[in-house]
């Protein structure tokens, strides 16, 4: 499923001078192609090009029998690598830094760029158990998932179920355990710009990610996802 990872921080410089100073900026094989949106007046959209092997590439596409022979015909045609890109917005409104991938090698690769080009820490976003409650209760039509985290000796316990905030067995671990609640799952109560509003997202509050369950659509539109972090920033009064 479709993934982000989302960063605060503190002061950046105006958005123009954002542009100015990372677009076009190389890094061996790998660089940036940046600009304001032309949707959101307080957004800097982010292109990062790189390539990756062809076979670390398509790993995570294909089984381990089909990868073998895809990869084995297009290294035979001189195909040894891939041009891969990776979107990443800033918002200086909700002070935010999204990354259009999981919290991994790459994306820690992307924040340390821009951070060492703009002169800005940027922070991975942590939410607590109160501010996941928030979340939910405020911004949901339907609590779908939880996870609670170091529950009597077990590292995870999972509950699912259709209106979790209704379900006794829920609110009983919430009144017992809340400083457990880590991760929850929710169809949002946003605006879409069609009628497929029947997604989950799931919020991360350790790792500071927003899953998306896929539906029709791998990734949703940006003005549904700016909905969510806008809902997420305002609950840990990031502005």
């Amino acid at each position: 499923m479709p993934m982000i990872t989302v960063f605060t921080y503190k002061n950046l410089p105006p958005i123009l001078e954002i542009c100015k100073t990372l677009n076009n900026k190389s890094f061996g094989e790998a660089w940036f192609a940046v600009k304001q949106s032309k949707y959101n007046k307080n957004e800097v959209f982010i292109q990062y090009y790189y390539y990756e092997d062809v076979e670390e590439s398509l790993k995570r596409s294909f089984s381990e029998e089909d990868l073998y022979e895809i990869v084995s015909f297009l290294k035979e045609n001189g195909r040894n690598r891939v041009l891969k890109r990776t979107y990443c917005f800033i918002n200086v409104l909700t002070k935010t830094f999204e990354v259009y991938r999981g919290p991994d090698d790459r994306t820690k690769e992307i924040v340390s760029l821009i951070g060492s080009l703009l002169k800005v820490k940027f922070v991975p976003l942590r939410l607590s158990p109160e501010e996941l409650q928030n979340i939910y209760s405020k911004h949901s039509i339907e609590l779908k998932q939880v996870m609670f985290k170091n529950v009597d000796g077990l590292i995870y316990d999972i509950l699912r179920g259709d209106f979790l905030e209704k379900n006794k067995r829920f609110n009983e671990y919430l009144k017992t355990f809340p400083e457990c609640l880590r991760v929850i799952s929710f169809r949002p109560k946003i605006k879409f710009l069609n009628s497929n509003n029947r997604y989950q997202v799931t919020i991360n509050g350790d790792k500071g990610t927003i899953r998306f369950s896929q539906g029709l659509f791998s990734w949703r539109p940006r003005y549904e996802i700016r909905q969510i972090v806008f809902m997420i920033a305002a609950t840990v009064s990031l502005f």
